[in-house]
């Protein structure tokens, strides 16, 4: 018949004059129930969440005796020891004397001179305490007096510089706790921490580094 569409070889009939695309073929798109990969089919950035191996190296520990290193639990034994003297010694030495005046006269003048010495001991002590632990590491760079001594310094964890004296007076507050035994309780907390802090610099945000 004249005007219809000519049959093609093979059984294939072509699709009537300005009929559309048939659907899944011919280019005009993914084919039905074909979804493209999340992101777009020729996303070529790292999968979500970073692959295995693409995180940066950390950087290497110091070595103990380098400036910067935490690796100073030797020597900070060496300056707790000196810095605790500082701060004994006198307490020491007024009790002896309170205990000699009372020990003369039990129930005179010099018992009661012996009392109140007694009592201000405890008061020079904490002074002591203070200004060799909080009040001198904030005026003279971080350093306590066995810390100069030594080669030590404190420093801020986020920053590197030299701690306020808040923070100062925490580490020294916190010497109840890192202080048993003689200083035995701060010395394992310390030495099993990554970055070789005792309680008082973990709650102060300080490091104790080679100077």
């Amino acid at each position: 018949m004249a005007g219809a569409p000519a049959a093609a070889t093979g059984g294939y009939a072509a699709p009537p004059l300005g009929a559309g695309p048939v659907p899944g073929h011919g280019g005009y798109g993914p084919p039905p129930g074909y979804a493209p990969p999340p992101g777009g089919a020729y996303a070529y950035g790292p999968p979500p969440g970073g692959a295995p191996g693409y995180a940066p190296a950390p950087a290497p520990r110091l070595a103990s005796d380098q400036p910067g290193s935490v690796d100073v639990v030797g020597p900070r034994v060496g300056q707790y020891i000196i810095d605790a003297l500082l701060t004994v010694v006198p307490l020491i030495v007024l009790m002896v004397l309170a205990m000699v005046l009372t020990a003369v006269d039990y129930t005179g003048v010099l018992a009661v001179v012996g009392a109140i010495l007694w009592f201000f001991a405890w008061v020079v002590a904490l002074g002591a305490g203070f200004v060799v632990y909080a009040w001198w590491p904030t005026t003279h760079g971080g350093q306590t007096p066995g810390m100069k001594f030594l080669g030590l310094r404190i420093i801020r964890e986020e920053d590197g510089g030299e701690p306020t004296l808040g923070q100062n007076v925490i580490r020294w507050l916190l010497f109840i706790v890192d202080g048993i035994a003689a200083g035995l309780v701060g010395l394992i907390i310390m030495v099993t921490s990554e970055k070789r802090q005792r309680l008082g610099d973990m709650a102060a945000h300080t490091l104790v580094v080679r100077a």
